[in-house]
């Protein structure tokens, strides 16, 4: 399954003096498999774009297609798409509400109408996904988990609905280092056991260096790079120039050229750093 986006335009209190044109023009195509870092500054349209993705949101012009689907057209069952299509919000911790982690992430397949075993079967999955002992925490209330843990049932929540296409928004924001280590695992082991499209929506330049297949760069509501992170990361300038930033990985490496140790590749991680460093450093020994 693909999703294609075509001449995409969302206006925000249309006719009014603060009409603002949030997303102007994007167009892409995301085949099935691939991991997309979307990243742009704040009010750059990014969460505006992916809430078109599951139709949240409804644009001025432009349409969507997800798979051989039209979600753009008239008298589409958004219920449909929203099944193949889960949106993950920033601090989703906050919609959780069931007395358990078992019955909270139970509610979305429950409401497909699948049967108690299958139900149960998806729980446990989704769960394991996580990274969540189904036997330590289903029978515990979510209020009473920490705030990395919350999050991860939220997520589950999400994944337990088995979508073909994954959306996370800034899934790490206002964790701790650990937290956002559990959460960046977790999302790679998503990756890893899915077939599906991952979309991930973040500030965090190192994380989507890493993580991203090809990297979507969004800047006061268009759409101005699509490459891989390689690519994106080597315009520093660039990057600089619509308020980002290179991972600091990257930056080191830049520096480091002014020193004569020009590495041959854009050093996206600070793995390759320390591989670059020690093959370099042993060279001179």
């Amino acid at each position: 399954m693909s999703i294609r986006v075509e001449h995409l335009t969302h206006i925000y209190n249309k006719g009014l003096a603060y009409e603002t044109k949030a997303v102007d023009d994007v167009g892409f195509t995301v085949e099935d498999g691939e991991f997309i870092g979307i990243i742009g500054h704040t009010g750059s349209g990014k969460s505006t774009l992916i809430q078109h993705l599951n139709g949240i949101l409804k644009p001025e012009s432009g349409r969507i297609f997800v798979g051989d689907v039209e979600i753009t057209a008239k008298n589409i069952k958004m219920n449909q798409i929203r099944k193949r299509v889960g949106l993950v919000f920033q601090y989703p911790e906050y919609q959780l509400f069931e007395a358990t982690v078992r019955s909270d992430v139970a509610f979305g397949p429950g409401n497909l109408g699948l049967p108690e075993d299958e139900i149960e079967d998806r729980v446990r999955e989704a769960l394991r996904l996580v990274g969540l002992d189904f036997s330590t925490y289903a029978d515990r209330s979510p209020f009473e988990l920490s705030g990395g843990q919350k999050r991860r049932v939220a997520i589950a929540g999400v994944i337990a609905m088995r979508p073909e296409v994954l959306i996370l928004d800034e899934p790490t924001a206002g964790l701790d280092p650990k937290a956002h280590g559990d959460i960046l695992r977790m999302v790679r082991s998503v990756r890893d056991r899915t077939s599906g499209i991952v979309i991930l929506v973040s500030h965090n330049m190192s994380d989507v260096a890493e993580m991203a297949d090809r990297v979507f760069v969004m800047d006061r509501g268009r759409l101005v790079r699509a490459a891989a992170p390689a690519e994106v990361f080597a315009e520093a300038d660039f990057l600089r120039s619509i308020g980002l930033d290179v991972p600091p990985a990257t930056r080191m490496a830049n520096t480091l050229m002014g020193e004569g140790f020009a590495p041959d590749r854009t050093i996206l991680t600070l793995g390759e750093m320390a591989d670059f460093l020690a093959g370099r450093l042993g060279g001179r020994a």
